[in-house]
């Protein structure tokens, strides 16, 4: 009986190709060290995925935006063109370059490219709320105040005091009835012009005098005509005894 020949022709092919010296085995050390890379270019990237969307929560929380929400898309859409966008983009850079190198293995080759994806960018936030749970960042913002990060201090310091346009912190000196005083944190005086539509809000009646409040709208001549406000139960920005617990 003639025996069958099992052997892949593929298999035939490269078997041939060695040993015509077409083609040559690699070693076993040109493999580990190649893994050894694609690790290696892993752990960095996510270390710095962690690092960059630790600092975007830095920054939201350091320039009070959180609470900006609820006040109106006039705020929204100052904070937006505020917002360092490029952080956001090179986290989205860096997700794709993990989930690229991250298919060269196969327990993620088996699946699906977008839903790879998905599970990065889960663990990433849900890391990085602990990440900026710890003192990294705060540091890094108190010595670049007192200019003793040369490095990265112009960055801190500069993401640590973004200027939303139209908005201001302060405290309520006096109410009167359609202009209230407030003294902002550069320490002038500014007379509140409160318009129908503000005055008809509930908040209206509950903010007392000598509250911290956030008010948003635009400042002409020391007068600012009130579009949205809020108190302030909670400050973030430059909050000395908070970098100081750090």
């Amino acid at each position: 009986m003639k025996k069958e020949n099992n052997e892949n022709p593929i298999t035939e092919k490269v078997v041939s190709k060695i040993e015509r010296g077409e083609l040559k085995m690699k070693s076993k050390a040109y493999f580990v060290a190649k893994s050894f890379l694609v690790i290696g270019s892993l752990t960095l990237f996510f270390l710095l995925l962690l690092y960059f969307g630790s600092l975007i929560i830095f920054v939201l929380r350091i320039n009070d935006i959180l609470l900006f929400h609820g006040i109106g898309f006039y705020a929204i859409r100052n904070i937006l063109l505020s917002f360092p966008w490029y952080l956001v983009f090179l986290i989205f850079a860096l997700i794709l370059l993990i989930s690229v190198i991250g298919r060269k293995f196969q327990f993620v080759y088996r699946k699906p490219f977008i839903v790879f994806l998905l599970i990065v960018f889960t663990i990433v936030i849900a890391s990085s709320f602990l990440v900026e749970k710890s003192s990294l960042h705060y540091s890094f913002f108190r010595l670049a105040e007192q200019e003793r990060l040369p490095v990265a201090g112009r960055m801190y310091r500069d993401l640590g005091n973004i200027d939303i346009d139209n908005a201001y912190f302060g405290v309520i000196l006096e109410k009167r009835n359609s202009q209230w005083a407030m003294e902002l944190d550069s320490g002038e005086e500014v007379e509140l012009r409160i318009t129908e539509k503000t005055r008809g809000r509930r908040l209206y009646s509950q903010i007392e005098e000598g509250e911290k409040v956030l008010v948003i709208g635009e400042m002409e001549e020391g007068v600012i005509d009130v579009v949205g406000f809020r108190t302030i139960e909670r400050r973030f920005r430059h909050n000395n005894q908070r970098l100081n617990e750090r």
